[in-house]
């Protein structure tokens, strides 16, 4: 993958319409959570993180439920094994914290950015397949692709609409997204067919103008390997904005972006995020991924906090790294 000189361009962020967010696919700015072999970037979608600079609301990355719940291990998965009572319980609640959390901030239009053909994240196309489960067998993608939505676009669109939010959703094409997409596009017609038509229909959705070279994503033209670096760092959502010239390093260098959302109304709330925050990032320590936390003294009781002090009790000693905030140049 080539990150060309523009991604060094520095721009200010824009302002005026506070009153909008974005709420970010997990994988969209840290593809280290995919299922093993579906990863066509090594940290971020690089040209949109890049992008997002430009972007005049709020930026949220809700946490990967299928990381948090099945692990970095996990087989390729089809909407009917996450299709449970616990898990759909657990979509729900997340999204009715977003809800909550939207209203009390006078957020006056949220825009859901869900990935292509995900058993979760998908909206106009899932994955689907009621035969899947037990013995695991080679599979041909494209047979399996159905028109549909995900478990978790499904429970945020139907909470969203029972509060009464205004709201508009959409799902990046495959051929930004996954290795050997050209199989899966051949089905797949309503997407944009090619990876910069992909990010054409990004930038009309969200509104920003997204500047990339060609080079950038034409390493994902018949790209048959998986990409992810199986490095993330993780920050508080609150520090996104101010801390943004060095996540943008991290970034370049191909590593995933956790943006741990500091959305909770109250005590209750805090704690289920940083439970699913800890056991997404718990889960992918384990599978070998390296995970570095960017934390500032303020956030040490928010979700942040309270996720690390959750890994701590439960991981090896050496497995974390904590940088402090005021350590860092911005």
């Amino acid at each position: 993958m080539i990150v060309s000189q523009l991604s060094l361009k520095k721009a200010d962020f824009r302002s005026g319409n506070e009153k909008e967010a974005v709420i970010l696919g997990h994988c969209v700015l840290n593809m280290n959570t995919r299922a093993p072999g579906i990863a066509a970037w090594n940290g971020a979608i690089f040209p949109l993180f890049r992008a997002l600079r430009s972007y005049s609301g709020e930026v949220h990355q809700y946490p990967c439920p299928e990381a948090a719940v099945v692990g970095g291990r996990r087989w390729w998965h089809v909407k009917e094994q996450y299709d449970t009572f616990t898990f759909r319980e657990i979509l729900k609640k997340l999204a009715e914290i977003y809800t909550n959390y939207f209203m009390k901030s006078d957020i006056k239009e949220v825009k859901l950015l869900g990935l292509g053909l995900s058993p979760t994240c998908g909206f106009r196309y899932t994955q689907s397949d009621p035969t899947w489960g037990g013995r695991p067998k080679e599979i041909d993608p494209s047979k399996i692709i159905k028109k549909d939505s995900g478990v978790l676009i499904e429970e945020f669109v139907r909470v969203f609409e029972e509060y009464g939010l205004n709201f508009s959703v959409l799902d990046i094409s495959p051929s930004l997204i996954y290795p050997d997409y050209e199989r899966r596009m051949k089905v797949a017609k309503e997407y944009p067919p090619t990876p910069s038509e992909a990010l054409k229909e990004l930038e009309k959705f969200l509104g920003i103008k997204i500047p990339f070279k060609p080079e950038e994503v034409a390493h994902i033209e018949n790209l048959k390997d998986d990409l992810r670096s199986k490095k993330m760092v993780a920050i508080s959502s609150n520090k996104f904005v101010p801390y943004y010239d060095k996540l943008l390093e991290y970034a370049v260098k191909g590593v995933g972006i956790v943006l741990v959302d500091e959305v909770y109304n109250n005590e209750k709330e805090k704690e289920f995020l940083s439970d699913i925050y800890a056991s997404m990032i718990g889960n992918m320590t384990i599978a070998g991924h390296n995970v570095e936390f960017l934390i500032d003294s303020d956030d040490l009781e928010g979700v942040l906090g309270k996720t690390i002090e959750r890994l701590e009790a439960l991981m090896r000693e050496g497995d974390l790294s904590v940088i402090k905030l005021s350590s860092i140049k911005r």
